[in-house]
């Protein structure tokens, strides 16, 4: 069953439940709302869930008593509790709301469900809700702007779910009309897939607050929403199969704030929507092993979205003062790839002037290649991690590396004694498998001579390339650099 048929039927039932049961959904409503508002993410913090099931997940937690729920959650601190309301998919009720509320007073509640109708708005508040979920993309802008409207006549919060462009489009006029708070939905409703890209390219453009739905698993998690800005987190599953583990989900998310790790992912993130746009798409490339300032330019000229200067013994180091140079010039040319520096040892000398550059914001990130990358909770600056591949065993360290909240890892070929700029490529069947954990990020063997295949075959995300663009190790080829981007444009 697709995802689509899944909200067409979640929001077909609504229709009949509607039809059937009224707005009260045949719960009988309290004449009058007792309970004084509390406003919602004011402050900003954590949003928790009470959910007992999902249809992509089934039975999460169906035993979950809403009430001690939402006690266990509000002890923990966060701001606001969630309470889902649909029986037929989530297994939740408007009882909940009722019961959550009146027993809760210190926290802001909202009501998450599929609402369709302004009817069900005053049901929301009598029931006491602080906020409600309006999903932009079962909404009509008009409905959906009353719907608004008519939760601030209740001095409620209108909390609008959007992910799409078109759902962009209708937070913006509802933001024209009056406070608004975003969510922003890092789950593809077509797949059920999750990535974390999908806020990071939109948080700047949000002109209210902000939160990041989905995909919250782990500290490291939390602390990557909060670094992209983002002022509140949405969290269900997780919390409501473990409540033990939501005092320190709310202590990271609090405890974290906006740096350069979320400034990269956030500008990374436009130009891989940038080059999605249009006629011309096509992955991000990355050209690594500059050693001077003229390869730089000519890269950067063509199109590169990222350089990449190895800080490592090799015959492509390069220095500090000459990523101090490229920067200079090409913010002068009005050219703005993002600079990568290439590690090998985080503890060395140049693993520690490289992390110090991109402290700094010479650097904008670091790649940890084929070495431990430290924890998020520790670290304020940009980076990601690369992982040499070879045997099936290798992409256990993807996939650990992908836990730890990392959005991306580049896969590399390995070879013995050798950390990169080989020319080889990675066997297929571990690309295949490799792209099954996240979006693809390749390096390793990538020519003009097979860009079309390579695109063709593992539609990647990301390519990396180095050596196969070089006249000498350490020196690129003007001709090999415009052979490359001719014929990546033209598979595009």
């Amino acid at each position: 069953m697709k995802t689509e048929n899944i909200l067409q039927q979640i929001v077909e039932q609504r229709k009949i439940d509607l039809m059937n049961y009224g707005s009260s959904l045949g719960f009988s409503i309290p004449k009058q709302r007792t309970r004084p508002i509390v406003p919602f993410l004011n402050p900003s913090g954590t949003i928790l869930e009470v959910k007992r099931a999902s249809p992509s997940k089934g039975d999460i937690a169906p035993s979950l008593d809403a009430v001690e729920t939402a006690k266990v959650y509000a002890k923990a601190g966060t701001q606001a509790i969630s309470v889902l309301t649909e029986s037929h998919f989530f297994k939740g009720s408007l009882q909940d709301l009722m019961d959550v509320s009146s027993a809760i007073s210190n926290c802001s509640i909202l009501r998450k469900d599929f609402l369709l109708k302004e009817e069900e708005i005053e049901i929301s508040y009598l029931c006491g809700a602080d906020a409600v979920l309006l999903i932009a993309r079962i909404l009509d802008t008009e409905t959906l702007l009353r719907m608004a409207a008519k939760a601030r006549s209740f001095s409620m919060t209108p909390f609008i779910e959007i992910r799409e462009k078109e759902d962009f489009l209708k937070l913006e006029e509802a933001i024209e009309e009056g406070d608004v708070v975003a969510g922003v939905n890092s789950r593809d409703l077509a797949t059920f897939s999750i990535d974390p890209l999908i806020p990071a390219a939109l948080r700047n453009r949000i002109l209210c607050k902000a939160v990041f739905e989905s995909g919250i698993k782990t500290l490291e998690d939390a602390t990557f929403a909060k670094n992209l800005g983002f002022e509140g987190i949405l969290v269900g599953e997780n919390v409501a199969k473990n409540p033990s583990f939501t005092p320190h989900l709310v202590k990271a998310f609090n405890n974290a704030k906006p740096n350069k790790q979320g400034e990269f992912w956030k500008a990374l993130s436009l130009r891989r929507e940038i080059a999605r746009e249009g006629s011309t798409k096509r992955p991000l490339v990355k050209i690594c092993g500059i050693t001077n300032i003229e390869d730089a330019v000519q890269a950067a000229e063509l199109g590169a979205d990222l350089l990449g200067f190895v800080f490592a013994e090799s015959p492509r180091q390069a220095t500090g003062d000459l990523v101090n140079e490229v920067k200079k010039l090409l913010q002068s040319m009005e050219l703005y790839p993002l600079l990568v520096g290439v590690i090998t040892d985080p503890n060395s000398s140049e693993g520690i002037h490289a992390i110090t550059k991109t402290e700094y914001g010479i650097l904008d990130a670091i790649q940890f290649h084929d070495c431990s990358i430290p924890s998020m909770l520790n670290t304020s600056y940009g980076r990601y991690g690369a992982v040499r591949v070879s045997e099936r065993a290798h992409l256990n360290h993807v996939k650990e590396t992908l836990s730890h909240g990392e959005p991306r890892v580049l896969i590399d070929a390995r070879v013995p004694n050798v950390l990169g700029g080989t020319g080889v490529s990675i066997p297929k069947h571990l690309v295949i498998e490799a792209k099954e954990m996240a979006p693809l990020w390749l390096a390793g063997g990538i020519s003009h001579e097979n860009i079309k295949d390579v695109i063709s075959n593992y539609e990647p995300e990301l390519i990396d390339i180095s050596s196969a663009l070089e006249s000498k190790p350490g020196k690129k080829s003007i001709e090999k650099m415009n052979l490359f981007f001719k014929e990546l444009q033209y598979e595009s």
